[in-house]
Order: structure tokens, then sequence, then C-alpha cells
């Protein structure tokens, strides 16, 4: 009896920490700010940028994935075009910020990048809703292909337009971000960088649950549950989407902003239709809908990418067969899976107290 009673108050323990999603979240953010500190008193990683570098990118896409789980896991739009987005948020703010081309070639005038990342994702958002207005009237694989359309003519205007871009070639030295006098270089610093994304991130989620938990979340959810009976109910379907989609996009295009002053190049490369896939595995993987599965899907796939350097010629096709298995198999990614293991032990609490 005692044996069972102890089974039962740990199974109760685990069901009680899977289902609290926020201080899962809670704890993820304690450790993305902890854990760089207390690297820094390892010699090894102090003399690396490798490890910030690579949490700057988990934050990167954090803000990636939650851009498009609110237009896919909340709205039920598809979209295989999201790297256009990263890449125009990426070019403007570059474009707006370098003093050897865009405003600096053609005014001579420069603005700071601060500055230029919102209004890069600004830029993004509006390209978002112009984009709604064909994406509005189509559905599941039309608009799937009206989004690949887009991330291509995004890649051909900025390979194409040489004068504006330097097309293939790419713009190196991109201005690093400045506030107040404070540097926030990868190249002088190690992390500072880093906590600059982070702020950025955690600030970018708080956003969102606010967002999906407000009236126009609602909006969002109705359509995805049932666009007929949210139609036949009054609500507006074309404002919620096209709200939608340039919400998703300032969110992606802000993500690129912030890519393009980290890496300090960019060129059209970066932004190809596989980068789109990544985008997609990460939100599927971790799971759509909800606060943690966007969080999950980047670290863990920026994580796997990054191992999985020496086998880069099969890397998209490791990632379709993630995809169809996480279909498949768990649609609701590591959130689902997490959900269905609460839920297993919640029928054995039962059984056994029957």
């Amino acid at each position: 009896m005692d044996i069972r009673m102890g089974k039962q108050s740990m199974n109760n323990k685990i069901r009680d920490v899977l289902k609290s999603k926020k201080s899962i979240a809670i704890a993820a953010v304690a450790l993305l700010v902890i854990v760089p500190f207390m690297m820094e008193h390892n010699i090894i990683l102090r003399q690396s940028k490798y490890f910030y570098l690579l949490l700057s990118f988990i934050c990167i896409y954090t803000i990636v994935t939650s851009g498009l789980d609110i237009l896919f896991g909340y709205t039920g739009q598809v979209s295989f075009g999201h790297a256009g987005f990263f890449c125009i948020g990426a070019y403007a703010s570059v474009l707006m910020s370098h003093p050897e081309w865009g405003f600096g070639k053609w005014f001579g005038i420069t603005l700071p990048p601060i500055l230029t990342i919102f209004l890069a994702a600004l830029i993004a958002a509006l390209f978002g809703i112009l984009l709604s207005i064909p994406a509005n009237k189509l559905v599941f694989h039309f608009l799937a292909l009206l989004t690949i359309a887009f991330n291509y003519l995004v890649l051909l205007a900025v390979s194409n337009f040489a004068e504006l871009t330097n097309g293939y070639i790419g713009i190196t030295r991109v201005p690093e971000i400045n506030i107040f006098g404070f540097s926030f270089s990868t190249i002088s610093s190690k992390y500072k960088y880093y906590y600059l994304v982070l702020f950025f991130t955690i600030l970018f989620l708080i956003v969102k649950q606010h967002i999906v938990n407000s009236r126009i979340g609602r909006g969002f959810i109705s359509i995805r549950d049932n666009l007929m009976a949210a139609n036949g109910c009054g609500v507006n379907i074309r404002y919620y989407k096209t709200m939608s989609f340039a919400i998703s996009a300032f969110y992606v295009g802000f993500a690129g902003a912030l890519y393009a002053h980290m890496i300090g190049f960019i060129s059209p490369d970066t932004f190809v239709q596989n980068t789109s896939v990544i985008f997609i595995t990460m939100l599927l993987f971790g799971g759509s809908g909800n606060l943690l599965g966007p969080i999950l899907g980047a670290t863990i796939i920026t994580t796997i990418q990054e191992s999985l350097q020496p086998l880069a010629d099969y890397r998209m096709l490791i990632y379709g067969i993630v995809i169809l298995i996480i279909i498949l198999f768990q649609p609701k990614g590591i959130v689902g899976l997490g959900k269905n293991i609460s839920e297993s032990m919640k029928r054995r609490g039962g059984e056994g107290n029957a």
C-alpha cells in the first residue's frame, strides 16, 4: 500500500510539473540568464564566443518561431515563406544603417541600428499586410504555394538589385548596435549581444501571450478552429488574417534584423527556401499553439543543426524526415507529447485510487 501511495504521489508531482507551462518557461529563461554568468568562470568557454553565439541563435530563432506560431499555430494559416520576412528585416535594417550602402550611399545619412531594427520590422509587417491580400482568398496548399513564391520573389529582388544590395556578393561590415554609447558587438564582447537578444526574446514572448489572450487572439483561434463558424458569428475574417500576417511578419523581420547585426554580413544565400523549411521544422518539433513549443523547437533544432555540420549535404533530407515523423506520429510536437504523458499518469493515478 505504501509503495502504491508513494508511486501515485510521484506521478502527481511529475504531472503537476508537466502541466505548469509557465513554471517551465520561467525556469528556462532563468537558465538562459544564469548559465552564461556561470560559464564566464570557465577558462575554456571564456576564450570562446561559440557558446554565446549559439545561445543568441536560439533566442533569435525563438522570436522567429513565436511569430510563425501566431500565423500557423493560432490562426491556422500555412506559410513556407517566412525566410522572406527574415530577409526583408535583415536587409532593411542594414541598408538604413550602413554608411556604404542604402541610405549612407545615396543620401549620405545613416540611422542608428537600434532604431533601424524596429523600422525594419515595421517594413516586414507592411509586406505581411500586402501578402495577406491574396493570401486571404487562399487555403492550405494554395496558400503554401503563394508563400513559397513570395520567398523566391524576395530572393530575386535582393539578388538582382545589386546597386542597392550588392547582389550575390552580399554586404559586409554591418554596423554594430550601440545604445547610449554602450556597444553590443559580437567582436568586442562575448556575451553582451546575447543578453540584448535575450531581452528582446523575453519581451516578444510576453507580448505574444498578451496577444493570444486578448480579443485579437480569440479571433485568431476562432478562424483556426472553424472558419465557417467564425464567419457565421460575425468575426471579421479578413481583418484577423491580415492582422495575423502583419504581427507574424513583424516578429520575423525583427529577428532578421537582429541576426544581420549579430553576424555582421548578409547575402541572399542566407535566406533561401531551405531557411523557411527549418523555421517550420522548429515550430512543428516543439509544438504549435502554445508558449513553450517555439522555445523548445528553436532550442533543440538549433543545437542539432550545429551538431550536423559534417552532414550539411543531408540536412534538408533529415529535416524532411523529422517533419514527416512529427505529422504522422506526434502532430502536437514535444509539448503535445508532454501532455500525453501527463494524461497517461493521470489515468494511472485514477486507476490506483479505484
